[in-house]
């Protein structure tokens, strides 16, 4: 969360006055009126509200039809609800690779891909995009669909477009430590009417309130709608969405260029750089060990910092954390998706994605509010540069 200020207050003030909570009462919907917002701000058809960012990706499952007899390929490098919300939808996710982008790698997608493959889901993470065009170029290859997973990386873009609009299902988180939030809540984009109305009848109990038109038989669903409250919050946060992003691509720029030629470190690459909205700035030791030693020298110098993995650290962004994953644990006694014929036997490990963990072991990161002061980001360079001296010399 990086701001809340009087003009959030306000809104939800005006919704606890009004009395309509739910977004079908009798007053002008806040929810209703943050959906436009996204349409317009996305350029795309559809956009439906959720209650949270898993919700989201479990919605995107179900209306792409993902289910038992499926594969869908994840990174190895996300929040565990990327492949839990495959498993919620009884299909397998199959971990792949990250390169130095720390977004999936496109050369493991294809790798990977079998004839149970069904969707692929790439995760923007951090705020960068992914390599988009490799990806939809597979996915038009091996005819699959993709899910983007946008939670941490609302308003980047790829080659000028935005991220969420570029697969066939984008999905956004508005938990509180993302770019723009509600506490909880989420957003599931597309420019496809039979996914949008597949993603309303999973997300509103099988209903299409005030569409007439429809494009298949009604099925059962689930709640996952926003309420009022939020809604009044996230229509107020959409509109600094653009200025906290350029808040933040100011900061990283001062801080790139006051590093820029430091010894033994490599920037993070970027596949678009232009459609960067990374939170943090990371960048590479040549091993673990020397990011370990790096990290404890920038402490020294007043900037505390880590490799991003540690073996063991148990952190859920990185696979070996995902232990229901990796142990295959459902909430179905005869062990399903896993246990079904279709897929013979799936198997995990801790160590099946080496070079994922190689570069999050070599990995440190610095987070970058978008009210970083000149101070704050002189005191970093300054550390950066001291680590640097004290190991390479």
């Amino acid at each position: 969360m990086y701001y809340i200020g009087i003009e959030e207050q306000q809104a939800v003030v005006e919704v606890l006055k009004n009395g309509s909570l739910c977004r079908y009462g009798p007053a002008n919907s806040t929810v209703s009126n943050f959906e436009r917002g996204i349409r317009e701000k996305f350029n795309t058809k559809h956009a439906l509200a959720t209650n949270g960012g898993t919700a989201s990706l479990v919605i995107g499952c179900y209306a792409a039809g993902i289910g038992l007899g499926d594969e869908v390929i994840v990174p190895a490098y996300t929040w565990v609800a990327t492949p839990a919300s495959v498993v919620i939808a009884n299909a397998v996710p199959i971990i792949a690779e990250i390169d130095n982008s720390l977004t999936i790698d496109t050369k493991d997608i294809e790798a990977k891909i079998t004839p149970r493959t069904k969707a692929i889901m790439p995760v923007h993470m951090i705020g960068v995009p992914s390599n988009m065009s490799a990806i939809l170029d597979i996915a038009k290859k091996y005819d699959l669909i993709i899910i983007e997973d946008v939670a941490q990386a609302i308003g980047a873009s790829y080659h000028g477009k935005r991220l969420g609009t570029h697969g066939h299902l984008g999905c956004f988180s508005l938990q509180q430590s993302k770019i723009i939030t509600t506490g909880e809540g989420g957003i599931i984009i597309s420019d496809d009417q039979r996914l949008a109305d597949r993603s309303q009848m999973i997300s509103d109990g099988g209903n299409l309130w005030g569409v007439s038109a429809h494009t298949e038989a009604f099925f059962p669903g689930m709640n996952f709608r926003m309420d009022e409250m939020r809604g009044a919050v996230a229509g107020v946060q959409l509109g600094r969405l653009d200025g906290f992003i350029n808040n933040m691509r100011i900061r990283k720029q001062k801080l790139r260029q006051a590093i820029d030629g430091v010894k033994g470190i490599e920037l993070r690459y970027l596949h678009d750089s232009e459609g960067d909205a990374a939170t943090t700035l990371v960048f590479f030791l040549p091993t673990s060990d020397l990011a370990s030693q790096f990290g404890e020298s920038m402490a020294r110098h007043g900037v505390p910092a880590g490799p991003m993995y540690r073996h063991g650290n148990g952190d859920k962004h990185v696979y070996p954390g995902w232990e229901y994953i990796l142990n295959k644990n459902t909430y179905h006694p005869n062990g399903l998706p896993y246990s079904h014929p279709t897929y013979g036997e799936i198997e995990y490990s801790d160590d099946m994605c080496p070079n994922t963990l190689d570069y999050l072991g070599r990995a440190i990161c610095i987070g970058i509010h978008p009210e970083m002061s000149d101070e704050s980001i002189e005191k970093v360079s300054q550390s950066i540069k001291s680590a640097s001296d004290e190991i390479f010399g």
